[in-house]
């Protein structure tokens, strides 16, 4: 039996072995417009980070992305992502941190959603929308009608 692949993450056809490392990269990644993120279709580990084989050693594909840029992280120091994409191999959205940078950074990010969350209610929530090449942003609340389906549609066909 064979294992079907997500339809939101399409198989790219294997890159020749030949290609540099910065080559290998550049194939496997895709520019996201709205957030400039550089995201991995490749190979992904259990935590979902991208990865790839260069000379028979397994590498985190954001640390090689980092390491062409800037170099490699001094010892002891992990990159943390800014963007919160674990996909995402933008060297620009990488930061060198401790694991307890992360960490605080984490907790902080946690307790403002949960702040925002509290402060606009249940039923609100932050939508994006991308409509000929225009992003659009916004906050919205759901508000109930107090009329079922087919009231609401026969009132909006009146207009």
């Amino acid at each position: 039996m064979t294992k079907l692949r997500p339809k939101f993450r399409p198989r790219l056809p294997a890159c020749d072995h030949r290609l540099t490392p910065a080559e290998r990269l550049a194939h496997y990644t895709k520019v996201d417009p709205l957030s400039g993120c550089h995201i991995w279709h490749g190979s992904i580990n259990h935590a979902g980070y991208g990865k790839l084989n260069i000379r028979n050693k397994s590498l985190a594909a954001h640390r090689l992305a980092w390491t062409l840029k800037y170099g490699p992280p001094p010892p002891g120091m992990i990159l943390c992502h800014r963007c919160d994409v674990r996909r995402c191999v933008n060297p620009d959205h990488l930061v060198l941190g401790t694991r307890a940078d992360n960490m605080a950074d984490h907790k902080a990010k946690r307790l403002a959603v949960h702040a925002a969350r509290a402060a606009t209610g249940p039923d609100s929530a932050r939508i994006y929308i991308l409509y000929r090449g225009v992003a659009l942003s916004g906050d919205v609340e759901a508000q109930p009608f107090g009329a079922n389906l087919t009231e609401i549609c026969a009132a909006r066909r009146q207009r």
